[in-house]
């Protein structure tokens, strides 16, 4: 038993150390009101300019072990929380910029847990833990930038392998232990978790005006005794984790509409460790499949359910004459994913998420510490935009081509997110093309149908007449061909779009069916296609489909029209 530790850690000397912190924040907050100090706001007059200096610290302790790493996984939930206070800041010249004055009292309602803190050469658990190393980082930015340090305190241990070894350390406690430091030019605040550091850069248009200290990337690892593995049971800070069982790694699948193809990747990556995120969970009050993900344990799946239900709501009566829902979609989705971002276990060290919701809860910064990889559902923003100004440059009449349009912010926000992914997930051919170095390319799953011989004499168009599903390319080829038509949709481009052609509704008869037609510009989930290949119908579409060539499917490339008639005008003469 370390008799030393026992003696430090009791119930006497623990009262002590409470009471002298409470004089001490006590007499803070009187110095803080006679002296107060300016609190920054998020800009971007700064955002373009140059970096100036930066620091670099790794998240995760590579001395950490089943017991004690929840320590860790704390701390970063702190450092998550943290670092959205002061991410964007911009602060002017001579101005003193105070830690404690943007991050606020972390003891009441900001959503901190328990994380590391060192007292008296033991790391012990302490509500919002690990704050820092954001406060170390931010020093060793400083001194990187030549800023007037105004306030710093270092730690009473050092670490081996930490900036406290390099006196470029600077602990804080709430409140009367702060960082101040000033510039006397005007600076920006960018912080970052990556899947495995915290980095820190600061801004400015303003040139260093001495040289900077050697860049030193730093490992904060630590052998200290610590609360959960320490061994010292009569220690009076010795947590009970007697029954406790901790996975290390665990993840948690945020996930949205199921597909056969990720309801079947889920199931056999999935462990019972895991947790599941859905907008909703089927019960008696909703009776769809949508979300019925095979592998989601109910007991380790939690719902975003007010948010999911008020979107199924409002799309289900968004009105009917309006093409465009992707704008109301967007809003809806952020709801959700707001809301998943706040359920994501502390413990949670990856995450597998559905695209429509990876740029909303990348932006709250809960996948900062974390590997994720991304479930894709459509092209990004920027493909998506790319692939519809094709369109609009030969059909500029079209009223839906302006459809399904992101802002700049969200189209860079998503980019980032897509770039720092650690897989993509799909089984379509064309985003699998796009990520071809990080992608997981799953098979398309072929609904069970009998496969016989077709029999039928029309041509399908299965979609919508809208700009995007080639509607205007098939309006050409029917006129040019003198084809009949089956449409499977409805009628959105305009009310008389097909007049004077030979058209009627698919009546979901696949046995009068001989040619699907299918030139889109955008596909993301071809089920239709799928369909008409498990009945032996033979198709031709654009690589939009996401679909591999074979025998029974012919490839053509996006707008392309005497390519399509003459792939059409061959099958039919067969």
């Amino acid at each position: 038993m370390n008799k030393q530790l026992t003696t430090q850690h009791n119930f006497v000397n623990d009262t002590i150390f409470r009471l002298k912190i409470a004089v001490l924040t006590a007499a803070r907050m009187v110095k803080n009101l006679l002296r107060p100090s300016r609190k920054f706001s998020k800009t971007d007059l700064l955002v373009h300019e140059p970096i100036i200096a930066t620091s670099e610290s790794e998240l995760w302790n590579p001395f950490d072990n089943k017991d004690n790493w929840i320590l860790t996984a704390g701390k970063i939930e702190n450092l998550r929380i943290a670092v959205q206070q002061l991410n964007g800041l911009e602060v002017g010249a001579n101005e003193v910029f105070s830690f404690w004055k943007h991050i606020g009292n972390p003891n009441f309602g900001q959503g901190y847990v328990i994380g590391r803190e060192i007292r008296e050469g033991c790391i012990v658990p302490t509500i919002a833990g690990g704050l820092c190393q954001l406060s170390n980082a931010l020093y060793d930015a400083a001194l990187r930038a030549n800023f007037d340090i105004v306030e710093r305190h270092k730690h009473t241990k050092v670490i081996k392998g930490s900036l406290a070894e390099k006196d470029r350390d600077a602990t804080v406690k709430w409140n009367y232990l702060d960082l101040r430091f000033r510039s006397s030019f005007d600076f920006r605040i960018e912080i970052e978790l990556t899947s495995d550091q915290l980095v820190v850069a600061f801004k400015s248009p303003q040139k260093q005006t001495e040289p900077g200290q050697d860049k030193m990337a730093w490992k904060a690892s630590s052998k200290l005794n610590d609360c959960y593995s320490c061994g010292n049971m009569a220690c009076f800070k010795h947590p009970d984790r007697t029954g406790v069982e901790q996975e290390i790694a665990t993840t948690t699948f945020i996930l949205d509409e199921k597909w056969p193809e990720y309801d079947k990747y889920v199931s056999q990556t999935a462990t019972k460790a895991d947790h599941f995120i859905l907008p909703l969970k089927k019960n008696r009050w909703v009776k769809t499949d949508r979300y019925a993900w095979a592998a989601a344990n109910p007991q380790q799946t939690k719902t975003t359910q007010f948010q999911g239900l008020f979107r199924a709501i409002q799309l289900r009566f968004a009105p009917k004459n309006k093409n465009n829902v992707f704008e109301l979609s967007l809003q809806l989705d952020n709801k959700i994913a707001k809301a998943a971002a706040r359920q994501i276990p502390i413990d949670a060290t990856h995450v597998v998420i559905a695209q429509n919701l990876l740029p909303f809860i990348y932006e709250t910064g809960a996948l900062g510490g974390r590997t994720f990889d991304v479930i894709m559902t459509r092209l990004p923003f920027e493909k998506l935009h790319e692939r519809l100004d094709l369109a609009f440059t030969h059909y500029q009449e079209s009223p839906t081509l302006n459809d399904f349009r992101a802002s700049q912010e969200l189209i860079a926000l998503e980019n980032k997110a897509l770039t720092s992914a650690r897989k993509i997930i799909t089984p379509h051919s064309e985003l699998a093309a796009i990520f071809k170095n990080k992608v997981v390319k799953l098979d398309w799953q072929i609904p069970a149908t009998p496969n016989e011989p077709f029999k039928g004499t029309k041509v399908l168009f299965p979609a919508s007449a809208v700009g995007r599903k080639g509607a205007y390319e098939m309006r050409r080829l029917a006129k040019e061909l003198q084809l009949g038509l089956c449409i499977y949709g409805r009628t959105i481009e305009t009310t008389h779009f097909w007049e004077g052609l030979k058209v009627e509704k698919f009546n979901g008869d696949w046995s009068q069916i001989r040619l699907v037609v299918y030139p889109t510009y955008v596909e993301h989930q071809p089920r239709l296609i799928l369909k008409a290949l498990a009945l032996g119908i033979p198709v031709i579409t654009t690589t939009a489909c996401g679909l591999d060539p074979s025998a029974q499917i012919k490839l053509l490339e996006i707008n392309n029209f005497e390519q399509l008639k003459n792939a059409v005008h061959a099958a039919l003469m067969r």
